[in-house]
């Protein structure tokens, strides 16, 4: 199925030496319209990316969306991101360790802090997300010079930029806007999904927490 003048390609960095089973079911039963497939496995993630964005050029794809193994996947995240009509828009992924927060960002005099006054379901405008599952539109690509993903050092105070982040700038300061469509979410796999609710879990436990030892405090006073 084609959808309108759209060439989709869909582009798979195997970082990892195994994909899992979990990722492969989701991706199979994905509403997908005509599309490619490039995948690339030779190399650190930064490489990776970059040759899929080259691949996804040649062929004159018109639309690249990234997607990462170690996830799963909703049934209509093509679908849902398509629509939308954005440069560049990702589904909502929570990283796999504590605070299990989702990765949608803003820049604050701090740094980069999570987004997390927003409705759950809508479309959320950041200043940096990840790529384990994005949408772009391919002209991102032509208009900002190679190599698109790298990793950088952060003058401030030395530490390691990932490449998913240092795009996110570079997009930024070419005039992009970052969405996040937070109705879509791709679960992130570890010993366990983790997801929204996950994140919730996580904080309420550490509120209990800090709650029973300032009781505590109390009774030893």
């Amino acid at each position: 199925m084609r959808i309108s003048n759209q060439r989709l390609a869909i582009g798979v960095p195997c970082s990892f030496p195994f994909i899992p089973v979990s990722f492969f079911n989701s991706f199979v039963l994905m509403e997908k319209p005509d599309f490619s497939f490039i995948t690339s496995d030779n190399g650190p993630i930064d490489t990776l990316r970059n040759d899929i964005v080259e691949t996804a050029l040649k062929i004159d794809a018109t639309h690249l969306l990234m997607m990462d193994v170690d996830q799963v996947y909703d049934s209509k995240t093509i679908t849902k991101l398509l629509a939308h009509k954005l440069p560049v828009v990702g589904a909502k992924v929570c990283r796999r360790y504590p605070p299990f927060d989702p990765i949608i960002m803003k820049i604050t005099d701090e740094g980069y802090q999570p987004v997390t006054d927003y409705e759950d379901g809508s479309l959320v405008e950041c200043d940096a997300t990840g790529t384990g599952c994005i949408l772009y539109d391919m002209e991102v690509f032509r208009k900002l010079p190679y190599p698109w993903f790298r990793f950088q050092k952060n003058p401030d105070n030395g530490m390691v930029i990932g490449e998913d982040i240092g795009f996110c700038q570079d997009l930024k300061a070419e005039g992009y806007r970052i969405f996040v469509d937070t109705s879509v979410e791709a679960g992130h796999l570890t010993t366990m999904i983790v997801n929204q609710a996950t994140h919730d879990l996580y904080k309420a436990m550490k509120a209990e927490k800090a709650r029973k030892d300032a009781a505590l405090g109390v009774m030893q006073e």
